[in-house]
């Protein structure tokens, strides 16, 4: 039976709002006072995550954060003491849509904003930080997959495929699923010689919080999306970011799905998100929540470099450390489609960046794990060829 009506929530910031995520005590205490002072006259809720054993609280007056959130994560004690905490609060008078983030308090505020990637990935941040500082592991922005039973983990800016190759790990008979976004990898106080035992990459989120845009690859996904939560999904056609003529749609460039008589179009909008429980989609024994880490692929998108490239450490810490890539849809706004941008390690979430501390944990991994790692480059090739690539690697890891 077709779905009439859809789970979904459209944000009035429907992105990323502006940031400062090295906001001083001295003038976040003062907002914190407002925001508090909206939460007293509006009611809230409290949740608590855990985040690889790092406790975030959200507080919020946002049911669409809060349910989000609930869905997201693995529930923490709540008698338990958080390590860091989130206000998501709406209603704030004289503020207008923005985040900040206070590295001494542990703290962050998202003021009349409810766009919850920007929430997550603070969370991840802001566990980041504690898990770096206090406990040898590095968070890395990255899928994970397994493959007759070795771990590859690809590291890559937004929009350039990580989900996409992860996703098609997923889908093959030999493949599961750990994680689409997000990593913990943790290493040992005293550094072995020979090192005996694997390195671990570990998954912090039940659900994929994923671009809906996926079902246009695999239409299959319509159906398990409809039963998802969803977030700023397009349900008139007149929203939509891609028409060709009234009956085209550039995206796909076939027939608008409108015009076939579907209510909502999971493509027509590049940053419009899916919160799916991974066991949903092919279920449990298609899951596992770690993976060992035998392979690195970082992911470029451009139209001259090679396909592939196996990379030396010298040289794979140097891409990850300069970070750069091609803004795409989804990525960023759209007057900075198709620029060069930045992103230290391929990792936007870090609120507190230690490029030593990060440039140590990754000469570690490929100098005495000795991982191997291999660039390629989703611009000059298709989904299949490049997939072959990373499962013939590992089938030589």
């Amino acid at each position: 039976m077709a779905t009439t009506q859809l789970n979904n929530y459209v944000t009035q910031s429907r992105a990323r709002v502006k940031g400062n995520k090295a906001t001083p005590a001295s003038e976040f205490l003062p907002l914190l006072a407002r925001v508090k002072t909206t939460l007293r006259k509006s009611g809230s809720r409290s949740l608590k995550a855990n985040l690889n054993g790092i406790v975030v609280e959200l507080i919020t007056n946002s049911e669409h954060q809060a349910s989000f959130w609930a869905e997201n994560w693995w529930a923490a004690d709540p008698s338990v003491l958080p390590h860091a905490q989130i206000y998501s609060v709406t209603g704030v008078e004289g503020v207008e849509p923005s985040a900040f983030y206070c590295p001494e308090l542990h703290t962050a505020i998202f003021a009349n904003t409810e766009y919850y990637g920007q929430c997550k990935s603070w969370a991840l941040g802001m566990a980041a930080a504690i898990l770096e500082r206090n406990f040898n592991t590095l968070s890395i922005h990255g899928a994970t997959a397994l493959y007759k039973g070795k771990g590859v983990v690809i590291i890559a800016p937004t929009g350039t495929g990580k989900t996409t190759h992860s996703f098609k790990i997923f889908l093959n008979q030999s493949g599961k699923i750990c994680g689409d976004d997000w990593a913990y990898i943790t290493f040992p106080d005293v550094l072995p010689e020979r090192p005996t035992s694997p390195l671990v990459a570990r998954q912090p989120e039940r659900a994929l919080y994923m671009r809906s845009e996926s079902q246009k690859e695999q239409a299959w996904l319509r159906g398990v999306f409809d039963r998802s939560m969803n977030e700023n999904v397009t349900v008139r056609k007149e929203d939509c970011e891609f028409p060709t003529g009234e009956d085209m749609c550039s995206a796909t460039k076939g027939k608008c799905v409108f015009n076939e008589g579907m209510q909502w179009c999971y493509y027509s909008f590049g940053n419009s998100r899916v919160l799916v429980q991974r066991d949903e989609i092919l279920g449990p024994e298609k899951v596992v929540d770690e993976v060992p880490v035998n392979l690195v692929v970082l992911l470029r998108r451009d139209d001259h470099s090679p396909a592939e490239m196996r990379l030396e450490p010298s040289q794979a810490i140097d891409i990850l450390q300069k970070g750069e890539y091609m803004v795409l849809p989804g990525a960023g706004p759209r007057e900075k489609w198709g620029t060069i941008s930045n992103e230290p390690w391929y990792n936007p979430y870090l609120l507190e960046l230690d490029n030593s501390r990060q440039a140590t944990f990754f000469r570690q991994m490929f100098e005495t794990w000795k991982i191997p790692c291999m660039i390629l480059n989703t611009g000059v090739e298709g989904i299949a060829p490049s997939n072959q690539r990373i499962l013939a690697a590992l089938e030589s890891a």
